[in-house]
């Protein structure tokens, strides 16, 4: 149980407004020179990443002092390096500043004495009362320091590397490298002499401090990162150290706990394979914080977040037949509590075989296109595909196993398996397989398409009989919506893991005549179905308030660079983009133009999905739909001109009239003009209804009268009109 933190009003005015000033000394040590000193592999990367952080989270801050040292650092890590750089800060500091002091590295208990020693680069285990910086020696440097706040955050217990494919706490450890007892008992003394001291470790008594490779930190480190860059802000943007604490406290258990929960799948199936060699779990690693009697610890404002052009999580929801309605279901909350950006798919009869590789190719190696971090201590989000096919395997004539999305589209496993080891994400593959009374058996398809330990990668496969069809995709969404309620704030925090949704699975379908089969693997880190929230964070703003897309084509179209666009507010590109659809969805690419007959026979999936997508990131100001309700608004059948009547006839001078009003509306006219397309108003105060253009219809030959372009007739008018009226009605008999 976290402990309840201190905390009292205060405010950032001072660090702000430049009257304090924050002194920050880092220190990191890799590689030792002594050789009896094991080497470490994240404390200078630690080190390099904190600085980092702090620097962004201090940004706002003009009186600051930072002090960095490691083992890439132009500073090394040396014992004189350190102490000369403890005593000008105390020689310096003012009272009202305030001093935080870092530690990555071992800390060793001395045989004889019993002090504890944190070991720099230049450290002798020999000599470590002469070659070392003594906690104590340390401690009365700081109280010398007349900084009333003075902040001390050691990662000193480090027992080297965790890795995922097991814990290693048979290797026997050096009980000189476990000083956490001495360490807690010392400190607890300095914080009852010293109002304003706060001292925050990385473990807790009989612990140690871990590293995981798959994070490139140590657990600790990496989660106090993670806070500085905005993850433990408060509702105020504020970072403070005892909401740091609380955050790093959380994230760690929970980091540790998932990593358990997926180590007991990966020994479940080595279980049912008859393998003996069944990994210990990880062991605890709670951080312990130490303190009495200080207010609030301001150390930064939350930094502003920088913009990405990739997103991490992608999924993709393929549903072939049976339809189901669960399959959307599933796409939105991947969507909302997953953090997906998720394209859904409905395959008809019009979707062709290549559109459907691209797409999955196109989730699948979404990452291998994407350019790698600026900087190598950025913390990124590990990439994630969710790839979700819903369809029957069956066998072919010439003995290949298939997985057949409707009677014309297949995907064989072979082209499958490839593209998984393709892939540089974490994978979460479902399969659903209704109608499950194929010759072949699902089996084959998990162990064909697992691939190697260092793989990151969940597989979940079920087959199911006719009568119950849709209960699998009901239980995926079942077992995903319990996580993400709100009455379970707690699940929340800490998010989903595969192995946790898999063991959900297991017990929702027990007793049911479903088949199901599953495969886990994740050597470099947990793989998570739903990332846990931070402590401060509402669900209400992290999830998405609107639901995913529907992409949906009866000809197999790829919607997803038009969504792109219109996100991006990218107008003209979106309607090209449209344009160039429309032709390719009617099939009129090489004749450039739309007729009547086009129009009348367009399919509705189609024109339903460009129509909402415009009008949703238009916030509906944009879209076929927006365009028929204008146009319901103006139309007149009265005609105007009793002379031009009589010469070109009533409904043609209705036309004409209807549509030069419309194309004043919508402002494709100014002042009895039509303007030019690159001259379209695609600013904010652009009006309602201008897009889309109808390019997609033929252009009325046009006249250049003054240099201003002008129709030669109303007879062109109103049989350019009457094709706009052709889209409209279809519109709305799609929409009935």
């Amino acid at each position: 149980m976290c402990p309840v933190g201190v905390r009292t009003s205060h405010s950032t005015h001072v660090l702000e407004t430049g009257l304090a000033k924050l002194w920050l000394i880092l220190v990191g040590v890799n590689q030792y020179q002594d050789e009896q000193i094991p080497s470490l592999r994240y404390s200078a990367v630690d080190c390099q990443g904190l600085a980092e952080a702090l620097n962004a989270a201090t940004g706002g801050f003009p009186q600051k002092d930072v002090r960095i040292y490691h083992d890439f650092a132009h500073q090394q890590p040396r014992l004189e390096n350190i102490r000369t750089s403890l005593k000008q800060v105390a020689a310096a500091a003012k009272s009202i500043d305030t001093v935080l002091f870092y530690f990555s590295g071992h800390g060793m208990l001395e045989p004889s004495t019993q002090q504890v020693v944190l070991c720099l680069q230049d450290t002798q285990k020999d000599k470590l009362i002469d070659t070392g910086l003594k906690l104590q020696e340390l401690l009365q440097l700081l109280e010398s320091c007349p900084a009333q706040q003075q902040i001390l955050w050691l990662d000193a217990c480090h027992s080297g590397s965790m890795t995922l494919f097991g814990a290693r706490g048979e290797i026997p450890i050096d009980p000189q490298l476990n000083p956490t007892q001495e360490l807690v008992e010392i400190l607890r003394q300095r914080a009852a002499k010293r109002k304003g001291f706060y001292a925050l470790l990385s473990c807790d008594r009989s612990q140690q401090s871990w590293e995981f490779p798959q994070l490139k930190h140590g657990v600790f480190t990496y989660f106090l990162i993670r806070g500085l860059r905005g993850e433990a802000a408060d509702s105020q943007g504020v970072i403070e150290a005892d909401g740091l604490y609380r955050y790093v406290y959380h994230q760690t258990l929970a980091y540790i706990d998932k990593a358990n929960q997926q180590l007991r799948v990966i020994n479940q199936l080595k279980k049912s394979r008859g393998e003996d060699q069944i990994h210990p779990e990880y062991p605890s690693q709670t951080p312990k914080r130490i303190v009495e009697g200080i207010g609030e610890v301001i150390l930064g404002i939350k930094p502003d977040k920088t913009v990405s052009t990739r997103h991490p999580r992608q999924a993709l929801v393929i549903e072939g037949f049976p339809k189901s309605k669960s399959a959307l279901a599933l796409s939105k909350i991947l969507n909302t509590a997953g953090g997906f950006e998720v394209n859904y798919w409905n395959v008809s009869e019009k979707t062709s075989v290549s559109d459907v590789r691209k797409t999955i190719q196109k989730c699948l190696l979404s990452e291998s296109f994407c350019e790698s971090p600026t900087s190598a201590n950025l913390l990124e989000e590990i990439p994630t595909v969710f790839l979700y096919l819903r369809g029957q395997i069956q066998e072919t004539e010439q003995g290949e196993a298939v997985f057949i999305l409707s009677d014309h589209v297949v995907i064989n496993r072979p082209w499958l398996r490839k593209q998984l080891r393709r892939c540089r994400s974490q994978q979460i593959i479902i399969l659903d397989c209704p109608l499950g009374d194929s010759c072949v058996s699902l089996r084959d398809w998990v162990e064909e398409l697992q691939f190697g330990l260092d793989a990151q990668q969940c597989l979940i496969a079920a087959a199911a009989p006719s009568w119950e069809s849709q209960r699998f995709v009901s239980s995926l969404v079942d077992t995903l919506n319990r996580v993400a309620q709100p009455s379970a704030p707690t699940i929340q925090q800490s998010g989903l893991t595969a192995a946790a949704w898999i063991t959900q699975l297991q017990l929702e379908l027990s007793g049911i005549n479903i088949q199901l089969y599953f495969w886990l693997f994740g050597s470099q880190g947990v793989i998570e179905v739903f990332p846990g929230k931070t402590l401060f964070s509402s669900n209400s703003s992290e999830q998405k308030a609107e639901d995913i897309d529907d992409l949906s084509s009866a000809v197999g179209v790829d919607y997803t660079q038009l969504r792109d666009l219109l996100k991006a507010g990218r107008w003209l590109e979106a309607d090209q983009e449209t344009t160039t659809l429309m032709l390719k969805i009617a099939n009129r690419e090489e004749k450039r133009y739309l007729d009547i007959a086009n129009l009348e026979n367009f399919y509705c999936d189609d024109l339903c999905t460009i129509d909402k997508l415009w009008v949703k990131y238009s916030h509906a100001r944009f879209g076929f739909s927006v365009q028929k309700q204008i146009w319901e608004s103006i139309r007149d059948t009265s005609g105007g001109d009793p002379v031009l009547a009589l010469m070109i006839g009533n409904d043609n001078v209705a036309a004409s009239q209807t549509c030069i009003d419309f194309a004043n509306r919508v402002g494709w006219r100014l002042k009895d003009s039509w303007i030019d397309y690159t001259h379209l108003n695609v600013n904010d105060d652009a009006p309602s209804g201008q897009f889309p253009y109808f390019s997609f219809f033929e252009q009325v030959w046009r006249l250049k009268v003054l240099g201003v372009w002008e129709w030669h007739s109303a007879i062109a008018t109103a049989s350019w009109w009457r094709l706009c009226v052709a889209l409209f009605s279809r519109i709305q008999t799609c929409q009935k």
